[in-house]
């Protein structure tokens, strides 16, 4: 039998198939199985291609993307085939420098570079074969979602094989549509798109170099108004080209390899100068839509969208996956927590309240950058010239433009604290002789991380009058702190975010997202993470943990 958390309707419990059906299996629909797996969660993966496409589409994540790899255990894996990039540069027509940014110099507050360029064949293969440690997980590759309908208790989904059209059903508690921008799922639901104003044709390109011909890791964008063009050099000897698509242009003739190697020609000089367009060979060249994207709900009911299926945005900031793979994360912990019992259903509403907001901050960032790129107006272009050449002069113009920066998650299960909604930072701590990414010492579940063990025997009697979030404590010793802490921080990361907002601790999620934060003020902490703890409560735990968690601390 299936365990399925109580409504507040009483639902009846019912036997389903399984707990979850994830409809897709790219990196999205394979990380949120990894997660569901870890939690021993009954779940099926379904998708109507049995294989990993073997061409590079995804080239970029960053930090906070890479943490969620170290979640799963893999990612030095991950790591040791993908690649750092010197900087990201922005020309225009006449090959001028307009910006410039050191890559290696935007900050590791996740505890990995903050721009790692990577082979996506290389990280579907590491995640597929992380399945292999769980046996609560089913697969039905080559088959698709066709048809779903939802009751109160679960999805009755019909499924259809992508060769034979035979069809078969099962039922699940909660369905995921992590079935690309084309998603079934999304329409079965009803689910409509916002457009967020960005409806532009590129043609995107994979080069492959020869084993022997070294090239510079530099980025760059040719904000060029003739034909704006954009170079990247990811993972091993993969070149990533896209050139925008002018009116009248022939799709197919541009996707000629000799018309590609024509466009590359000009910008060559910039990987290395004994590089011609005769070298490599071209994997792939297609026009494709970019597209600014936006699920209006990411749920419907017991329906779920992450991924492509919820969201689509311009490659400008390389957000695309790592949107993707933070939807996993947001919700898998939250759907496990429900279908063992242990939190009430109500807390799946925070799927869309925090990574809606989070990923319509994300595209229209990613929208601002484009429209530096795209701009084909010569007076435009000039103006903007002239405007990036006085940010160089004048820093504070620049101010909205940047890179490597994280966003806050929308409002959902956080408080209401300027600090939540934050990943806390992941600096290099010490536990004895031991030293790690702080993540390796954290424990799972909800987390009091305190710094220089202030005030710990008050705050655990409060914690033990709330067992029923199972929230354990964590001191760590900062710069000025004490040695007698549980960690010690090799890093400032955490100390120079206290300070900022002037705080001593931290109730993390499962995720790592700050929840609240305990603050240096004349109300006392354990009155702080009393209130913070009966709130969190109130939100979080089903019906009977809250009864049996009022009647402990009476």
């Amino acid at each position: 039998m299936v365990k399925l958390a109580e409504s507040a309707k009483k639902e009846k419990r019912v036997r389903v198939d399984y707990d979850v059906v994830i409809a897709g299996f790219g990196p999205t629909g394979a990380m949120a199985a990894n997660m569901l797996g870890h939690h021993n969660i009954p779940t099926l993966v379904v998708d109507p291609t049995p294989e990993i496409f073997d061409i590079p589409r995804g080239v970029h994540f960053d930090g906070e993307t890479m943490r969620i790899f170290q979640s799963i255990g893999i990612a030095d894996k991950v790591m040791a085939q993908s690649v750092s990039n010197n900087s990201l540069n922005f020309v225009n027509g006449r090959g001028a420098s307009l910006m410039r940014f050191e890559l290696g110099r935007l900050p590791q507050t996740a505890g990995w570079p903050a721009d790692i360029f990577f082979r996506q064949p290389l990280v579907e293969r590491h995640l597929r074969d992380n399945l292999a440690r769980f046996d609560t997980l089913s697969f039905e590759l080559g088959w698709a979602v066709a048809a779903l309908k939802q009751t109160q208790t679960h999805v009755a989904i019909s499924l259809r094989h992508a060769e034979t059209g035979e069809t078969k059903s099962v039922t699940a508690s909660y369905l995921i549509g992590a079935d690309g921008a084309d998603s079934t799922v999304r329409q079965l639901a009803g689910i409509a798109l916002e457009d967020l104003e960005c409806d532009e044709p590129w043609l995107v390109v994979a080069w492959e170099l020869d084993r022997d011909i070294a090239f510079s890791r530099d980025v760059y964008q040719f904000c060029d108004p003739k034909r704006p063009g954009t170079l990247v050099p990811c993972a091993g000897q993969h070149i990533r080209w896209e050139f925008m698509i002018n009116p009248g242009d022939d799709y197919a003739t541009m996707e000629d390899p000799n018309a590609v190697r024509a466009m590359m020609q000009p910008y060559l000089r910039h990987l290395g100068t004994n590089i011609g367009p005769e070298d490599g060979q071209i994997l792939r060249s297609k026009v494709y839509q970019f597209h600014a994207l936006l699920a209006s709900h990411m749920r419907s009911n017991r329906v779920f969208l992450m991924g492509d299926a919820a969201h689509q945005m311009p490659p400008f900031l390389g957000q695309g996956m790592c949107a993707g793979l933070r939807d996993a994360e947001n919700l898998a912990w939250k759907l496990a927590g429900v279908l063992q019992g242990r939190y009430t259903p109500s807390l799946l509403d925070s799927y869309h309240s925090e990574r809606y907001t989070h990923v319509r901050a994300v595209i229209k960032q990613a929208v601002q950058i484009g429209e530096i790129i795209q701009t084909r107006n010569p007076v435009k272009a000039f103006m903007r010239d002239t405007f990036l050449r006085l940010g160089k002069l004048v820093p504070k113009l620049m101010s909205g433009i940047q890179f490597g920066q994280t966003w806050r998650l929308g409002d959902g299960l956080l408080a209401d604290d300027r600090a939540a909604g934050r990943q806390i930072p992941q600096p290099l701590v010490c536990k004895g002789e031991i030293t790690d990414k702080l993540d390796a010492f954290l424990p799972e579940g909800f987390c009091l991380l305190m710094l220089d063990d202030a005030g710990r025997a008050d705050l655990q009697r409060v914690l033990d009058a709330h067992h029923g979030l199972a929230c354990q404590t964590i001191s760590l010793s900062t710069k000025a702190g004490s040695n007698d802490a549980d960690l010690r921080e090799h890093e400032d990361f955490i100390s120079d975010m206290a300070e900022q907002f002037n705080v001593c601790g931290y109730l993390l999620r499962p995720d790592r997202q700050i929840y609240a934060a305990l603050k240096i003020s004349e109300t006392p902490l354990a009155d702080q993470l009393a209130h913070h703890l009966q709130e969190l409560s109130a939100r979080l735990l089903a019906d009977g943990q809250k009864r049996e968690q009022k009647t402990a601390a009476q």
